[in-house]
């Protein structure tokens, strides 16, 4: 009976845990669509638009670690109140963003602050679902957590397609940001509802030192510093170029399907694509930009499948290996998408998301595995390493300036799906050697 409380108590702490992946899932996703918006509405240049991501990002990397400092003071439950506050106030600056300053670098700002509040967030959920249970689940349970931040992601682009490219800007007339405004205030005051529910609720208090109550005196819990550990090392240079790979991709697809599949003949006049111009009569959408948003809402859906078979999967294929299967398929998409097969390669492109669905949980686990009570700092240091997706965008948005092609500047993620392969096939070597070290 005891057992059973415990369970149900374990599984309560784990749903409310995974509804706040949803509130960052929706808050990444919508960056997505936010730089070709800035484009239009604010005639910034692609490697400008690219530091949206480094605001957002960044304050991650220098957030992370003081996170995991006063996490280890006043716990999982207290960070995740003060990140929530944070993140509806980054929210509601958006008002004074679009209605007074209307420039690029109020957005930055009100994001800047957004993106402190989910960095708390993040390292306070991330590592507690990984400790939530028993070690050798850690990877499907953060894969099936993060599948509620999928959902988010398929929920955002079709918000931003509708409202924030819903209608033409014409050039000349005054610039307004009200489709922008709504989906931000409406989060905010979501925020603030579920910083009430978690105000009242209670948590089960973990022992960092490990899932094991025996953890003291657990011999699979690794002695040597965290610098000493190869797969702990290694993890985090393969979650910094990961993260720089998938907040690439995400930050230009709209442009590149824009650019693949609208093209001009010899004679200069323009050739839509027939899918794509079909996609975007059934979806009503009213611009080609928001076809391309909708276009992306199908690549989360298919990143939202991924989250939730990965982790069935998993009991078939190890995590390790199936990372690096997944590696080598979005290897081989991308390479199809610098091809740059006009009318074609667009197409290949969603289905990136497919295969990168399972690689920020599953490296976050595998690199986090046997740390013991070192698991709160360490995964600070994770979290810190999503700095690669304030680096990448604004390096593919130069690159996709001075060739004028956003095909080359793709060459960015290939490194990070590369990375990612060569950690899966090396991890049962890097784990054992971390075992091994002194």
């Amino acid at each position: 009976m005891q057992t059973s409380r415990k369970n149900q108590t374990v599984l309560f702490a784990f749903l409310m845990v995974a509804s706040l992946f949803f509130i960052w899932g929706f808050c990444h996703a919508m960056l997505d669509v936010l730089n070709k918006h800035f484009q239009n509405i604010l005639h910034v240049s692609k490697t400008q638009s690219g530091f949206i991501q480094t605001s957002v990002f960044g304050a991650y990397f220098l957030l992370a670690l003081p996170s995991a400092l006063l996490i280890r003071r006043i716990g999982y439950q207290k960070g995740i109140l003060l990140g929530l506050v944070v993140v509806a106030a980054g929210a509601f600056l958006f008002v004074p963003a679009g209605l007074w300053f209307k420039t690029f670098w109020s957005f930055l700002f009100a994001l800047f602050v957004l993106s402190s509040g989910l960095a708390c967030i993040e390292t306070a959920a991330n590592p507690y679902v990984t400790v939530l249970g028993p070690k050798d689940g850690a990877a499907a349970r953060l894969s099936v957590a993060q599948a509620f931040n999928s959902v988010a992601y398929i929920i955002a682009p079709t918000v931003g397609g509708a409202l924030i490219f819903g209608k033409r800007h014409e050039v000349g007339t005054p610039v307004e940001f009200g489709g922008l405004l709504i989906p931000y205030v409406v989060l905010g005051c979501v925020v603030l509802v579920v910083f009430g529910v978690f105000w009242f609720i209670q948590l089960p208090v973990i022992d960092d030192a490990s899932t094991n109550p025996d953890a003291a005196e657990d011999a699979s819990v690794h002695r040597a510093p965290l610098s000493r550990q190869p797969h702990f090392t290694f993890g985090i240079v393969t979650q910094f170029l990961y993260i720089a790979a998938q907040v690439g991709v995400n930050a230009f697809a709209v442009n590149y399907i824009l650019e693949n599949a609208i093209t001009k003949d010899a004679s200069g006049a323009t050739v839509m694509d027939s899918l794509f111009s079909w996609y975007g009569t059934i979806t009503g959408a009213a611009t080609p930009e928001a076809t391309a948003a909708y276009v992306i809402t199908i690549a989360m859906v298919l990143y939202a499948a991924g989250r939730f078979s990965g982790a069935a999967i998993t009991k078939i294929i190890r995590p390790n290996l199936l990372l690096s299967l997944y590696g080598i398929a979005n290897c081989a998409i991308i390479a199809i998408v610098m091809a740059d097969i006009k009318h074609v390669s667009w197409l290949v492109l969603p289905f990136c998301w497919l295969f990168m669905s399972i690689m920020f949980p599953f490296i976050f686990a595998m690199s986090l595995r046997n740390l013991g009570e070192r698991t709160k700092l360490a995964a600070s240091f994770q979290i810190m390493s999503i700095v690669g997706g304030a680096i990448a965008p604004p390096l593919m948005g130069w690159l996709a300036d001075q060739y004028h092609s956003m095909a080359i500047c793709f060459i960015l993620p290939l490194i990070g799906f590369v990375a990612t392969t060569l950690y899966g096939f090396a991890y049962p070597r890097l784990l054992e050697k971390s075992r091994l070290a002194v």
